[in-house]
């Protein structure tokens, strides 16, 4: 049985030994000479820490503050200090809006996250309100069967907000701890789709104000992950974010710019296929698996 920091740092491998051989080589410096710092912009842009942290990372690098401590502690102390820590002091609320851009994994997101909130001993209930894929309903349905969770999918319903409205309704009504509802994918230039899921949200709004909408995103989708938050956030309140497929890419550093750019907090990381593979987020199993363990 894993741990969360056990797989933190496993899901994390890909990235981790993409920096491994420039940090390796770094070890134990406390000054950096002017080709150490290329290298290590280099490196750290392509993990996907982007621009205006790697900037930071570089000036404040080529300082003599702190040359007691290694290079590592140092890009530590440099990332955290680019975080508002308070924002990862959050509560999920009783709904869950899950929302995010096709292929992102949003449906198994759901399905492990109630796999999740159900072995904390809370009652769950999922809803399926992404009426335009068939293949969605029938996935949510499979999931729904393994993990014992009760199911809410009206097929004859063409309407997204009116399942997600029956589905807080009748969640609520019947006493359920989490109402996590999927909804279906929409690319975030979509008008129409974008004004569809404005919808969801305030028709869920006038049955509770306990709600969450968490959106899911691609960690191989790098920096363009930042931008698809903000369009995303001018449609809904986006409060939180899960970063799937954190195992399958060498780009797991843009969790450091969803959380300094955006200051929204990263709930949950997807590290592999299985049901325990949707893990919370901590910031400090992030950084040893990304920093403290690359040598």
């Amino acid at each position: 049985m894993f741990s969360i920091l056990d797989k933190t740092i496993l899901g994390l491998k890909k990235t981790r030994n993409k920096i491994n051989n420039t940090f390796s080589s770094l070890s134990g410096k406390t000054f950096l000479d002017e080709s150490d710092i290329d290298i290590l912009e280099e490196i750290l842009l392509q993990a996907d820490l982007g621009w205006e942290l790697v900037d930071n990372i570089v000036d404040q690098l080529s300082k003599k503050e702190d040359r007691n401590l290694n290079i590592n502690q140092r890009v530590i102390k440099i990332i955290k200090s680019s975080i508002d820590l308070d924002i990862l002091n959050y509560q999920i609320g009783r709904v869950v809006l899950v929302v995010g851009i096709n292929g992102a994994g949003k449906t198994t997101s759901a399905a492990k996250m109630s796999a999740y909130c159900s072995n904390l001993s809370e009652k769950v209930m999922l809803v399926a309100a992404d009426t335009y894929r068939a293949a969605a309903v029938d996935q949510l349905k499979i999931w729904a069967s393994r993990l014992n969770v009760n199911l809410l999918a009206n097929e004859s319903s063409s309407d997204p907000a009116s399942v997600a409205y029956d589905g807080v309704s009748s969640g609520l009504a019947k006493n359920y701890d989490k109402i996590i509802i999927d909804t279906a994918g929409r690319m975030n230039t979509s008008v129409n789709l974008m004004n569809e899921l404005s919808k969801i949200y305030k028709v869920v709004s006038k049955k509770t104000d306990d709600i969450t909408v968490l959106m899911v995103l691609d960690a191989n989708t790098g920096q363009n992950a930042i931008n698809q938050v903000k369009d995303f956030n001018s449609a809904i309140p986006i409060d939180g974010v899960i970063l799937t497929k954190m195992d399958g890419t060498t780009k797991g550093g843009v969790a450091i710019p969803v959380l300094s750019e955006l200051n929204i907090p990263i709930c949950y990381m997807g590290v592999g296929e299985q049901l325990d593979d949707l893990i919370p987020f901590d910031i400090n199993y992030y950084l040893e698996g990304l920093i403290s363990n690359a040598e």
